[in-house]
C-alpha cells in the first residue's frame, strides 16, 4: 500500500521509503542559482494555484476567497478549460511503479483529442525535467492500471491570465527518467 507523508514529502510503499519523481529528476531541474526565498515563494504560489484549480474542478472553490496573486493563474486555467475541452479522469492521484519502485502524484489524468494521459500544471518557466516527469507518471499509471496511455502534457499557467499547453512526446523522456533513477540510486548507495 502506498502512503504519503505530506510534512516530509515522503512516499512509502509497504512501509519502505521510495523516491519521488521530483527527487529523482532534481539533477535536471537545478535551481541552486535561485535565491532560496524566491524559491520558497514560488513553491507556495504553485501549491496555492494547484489547490485553486483542484477546488475549481471539484466545484468547491469560493472564488471570493482567492488571494489577488492567484486570480490570474486561475483565470488561465478557466480559459484553458473553456478553449480546450477535455475530460478529467483522475486528479491529484498518487501512483507507484512496482518494477522501478518510485512514486509520485500527477495533477490530472485527462482524455483530450482522442488521447489519454497525465497533465501537469506549472506556474513557472518550462524546465527540461517536465517531459521525463510526465513520462514517469504515465509509466507508473500504466503499471498500476494495466491501461495504455497515449498522451502527456504540461500546462503553463501565467500571471497575465494566459496559458501555454505543451505536448510531451519526446521518446527520450522515459529513458532519461530511468537514467536519473539509476543515478539517484547510485548516489544513495554510495553516500558517505
Amino acid at each position: 500500500m502506498l502512503l504519503f507523508e505530506e510534512a516530509t514529502h515522503t512516499y512509502r510503499f509497504d512501509g519502505l521509503v521510495v523516491p519521488s519523481v521530483t527527487q529523482i529528476l532534481a539533477p535536471l531541474n537545478d535551481l541552486s542559482f535561485v535565491d532560496p526565498q524566491v524559491l520558497e515563494y514560488k513553491r507556495q504560489l504553485g501549491t496555492a494555484v494547484h489547490k485553486a484549480t483542484e477546488l475549481y474542478d471539484l466545484g468547491d472553490l469560493d472564488e471570493d476567497s482567492l488571494a489577488p496573486v492567484i486570480r490570474p493563474y486561475l483565470d488561465a486555467w478557466i480559459r484553458f478549460r473553456r478553449e480546450k475541452p477535455f475530460e478529467i479522469l483522475g486528479m491529484e492521484q498518487k501512483v507507484y511503479h512496482p518494477l522501478h519502485r518510485y512514486a509520485g502524484t500527477y495533477d490530472r489524468m485527462i482524455a483530450m483529442d482522442g488521447r489519454r494521459g497525465p497533465l501537469d500544471i506549472k506556474t513557472g518557466e518550462t524546465l527540461p525535467g517536465y517531459g521525463p516527469q510526465t513520462a514517469a507518471y504515465k509509466a507508473a499509471s500504466e503499471a498500476e492500471t494495466g491501461e495504455r496511455l497515449t498522451g502527456r502534457w504540461t500546462i503553463q499557467l501565467r500571471d497575465d491570465g494566459t496559458y501555454r499547453l505543451h505536448t510531451k512526446a519526446d521518446n527520450d523522456d522515459w529513458p532519461v527518467f530511468l537514467s536519473c533513477l539509476n543515478l539517484y540510486r547510485f548516489r544513495n548507495k554510495h553516500a558517505a
